[in-house]
């Protein structure tokens, strides 16, 4: 499992969700898209010390971050009777709040599970809805954080065998380093500690 891999599953899942929503990365270019459209944001990224070593001697780092879900959206139409007022009621925090149900899903902690990533809300899911001016209607926005636990693997004599690509895309990393076997320990020449003949009173004889 690597960082990219987390992401991954992490929009698969949102995605699943949020059918009638686009889904994107914060702190990306490009122009925002209409609501509804939910974004995605990592944290920092906290990693033990310590790896877990499997059967196969690959090395696997528990590691943890924070996910940040903001959903934007119009909101629900109002209507009087069966006119529509042309007013919306806001339903961010509820259709935010839906999205943590799913992802409590038998289902989906089955999947994410599959793939590594654990995602589990970190209360409370806020309400950011605001005016976006003076002379607009309300912007509707609710804002949940998520811890995600993932385990890191850093295979290979350099630890670099978890990395989707080398080298990546701030040149780190070289094909030679991650292709380069781990050294393997000769067979081990045993000194001969075998006592001579005699035993212990023999040995200090003969010193």
């Amino acid at each position: 499992m690597n960082l990219e891999k987390v992401k991954e599953v992490i929009c698969d899942v949102t995605e699943l969700f949020f059918r009638g929503a686009s889904v994107i990365w914060s702190e990306q270019t490009g122009t925002k898209p209409k609501p509804p459209y939910i974004t995605l944001k990592l944290g920092n990224i906290n990693k033990s010390a310590h790896p877990i070593i499997d059967e196969n001697n690959n090395r696997f780092y528990p590691s943890t971050t924070i996910l940040e879900v903001n959903v934007y959206t119009k909101g629900k139409p109002v209507t009087a009777g069966k006119a529509v007022t042309g007013n919306y009621a806001n339903t961010a925090a509820s259709d935010l709040m839906d999205f943590f149900l799913f992802l409590q899903s038998d289902y989906i902690t089955d999947y994410t599970n599959d793939r590594g990533v654990d995602i589990q809300l970190i209360p409370p899911v806020r309400d950011l809805s605001a005016l976006e001016n003076e002379n607009s209607a309300y912007r509707y926005r609710a804002m949940a954080e998520a811890t995600v636990s993932f385990a890191l693997l850093a295979d290979g004599p350099y630890g670099i065998g978890g990395m989707p690509y080398v080298p990546n895309s701030s040149g780190g990393g070289t094909e030679e380093m991650e292709s380069e076997a781990m050294p393997l320990i000769d067979d081990a020449r045993v000194n001969d500690t075998s006592l001579p003949e005699g035993g212990i009173e023999n040995e200090k004889q003969s010193t």
